[in-house]
């Protein structure tokens, strides 16, 4: 059975777009029917979809970082609510960077207004991590669907238990609170909007500003997935991560790390013992997720001798 490979709810995020001047792009990875508002603001009628500005000479486009790395089998095109205003046709790339090469799988297909629009892919080609679609020459889409299958091959959990539980103790205090809650970060779901994750004020000092996770019991960090979904124009650029084991040993850097907005990096950390971690946003911003992964301490229970 396949899968939506952009469905925002696994993780899927908008990259780029080249104009969304009547509507967002993000509104393309939503699982929830279209609506029509009814409703008019200062650039026409609202709409429940991603729509470019009229009379574009070529086309416009989106790109669209997969949940995760797969095959796709099936496109699905909605343009419930484009009556008058859908793209004629579309074409559909992947590739395994956000920037190409890209490989075509759907070529000039025809599209139906205010409908599902199927279409089978062929020749999916290689798995890829990337989605670029294409209309022309302009218009809107409600939703874009990639069915397929996840290269379990290139698409591999980090290893240990994933520390960011409140099943285990975990507790979250954050430096100030202006933007989301706080505990939001350690939520085992996928961030709906940039209010479920934390984030700082604009031009903050970064020194002040820290979310702090912490353990009844000594953890040991391995590895550290940053969810900065769907934080893209108010991301954090980079944070630094900071462990505390003990009063002796007091605050330890473990580095500074660049994290990519509208979507999730994963940071291999050096193997630490820590009761305390605080990772800071810098120069300011935000993110949805900070799931900490790694092993529970004491990792053996010495059995006593006979």
């Amino acid at each position: 059975m396949t899968l939506n490979l952009l469905a925002r709810e696994l993780g899927a995020s908008v990259v780029d777009c080249s104009d969304e001047f009547f509507g967002a792009a993000d509104a393309l990875l939503l699982s929830t029917p279209p609506q029509r508002p009814g409703t008019y603001g200062l650039r026409g009628a609202d709409v429940d979809g991603w729509e470019s500005r009229r009379h574009n000479p070529d086309h416009d486009w989106v790109v669209i970082r997969a949940a995760h790395p797969g095959r796709i089998e099936q496109v699905e095109l909605e343009t419930t609510g484009f009556r008058f205003n859908a793209p004629r046709s579309i074409s559909v790339d992947v590739s395994d960077t956000a920037e190409g090469p890209w490989q075509e799988i759907l070529t000039d297909a025809e599209v139906r207004p205010n409908s599902v629009n199927e279409y089978p892919v062929a020749d999916a080609g290689r798995s890829a991590s990337f989605v670029r679609l294409r209309v022309f020459p302009d218009g809107g889409v409600a939703r874009f669907r990639a069915h397929g299958v996840v290269d379990v091959s290139r698409s591999r959990p980090p290893e240990g238990v994933r520390l960011s539980d409140i099943r285990l103790g975990c507790r979250v205090r954050a430096s100030e609170g202006s933007f989301g809650d706080p505990w939001s970060v350690i939520s085992h779901a996928m961030p709906r909007n940039t209010h479920d994750g934390w984030e700082t004020p604009r031009r903050s000092d970064a020194d002040r500003h820290f979310v702090e996770l912490s353990w009844p019991d000594p953890v040991r960090l391995r590895t550290l997935e940053v969810v900065a979904t769907p934080f893209r124009g108010n991301c954090a650029a980079r944070i630094t991560v900071e462990a505390w084991a003990d009063d002796a040993s007091g605050w330890a850097a473990l580095g500074t790390f660049e994290i990519t907005s509208g979507a999730t990096t994963v940071i291999e950390l050096a193997a630490t013992d820590a009761r305390r971690v605080r990772v800071r946003a810098l120069p300011d911003g935000g993110f949805s997720r900070l799931w900490f992964y790694g092993a529970q301490l004491p990792l053996t229970h010495p059995q006593g001798q006979e």
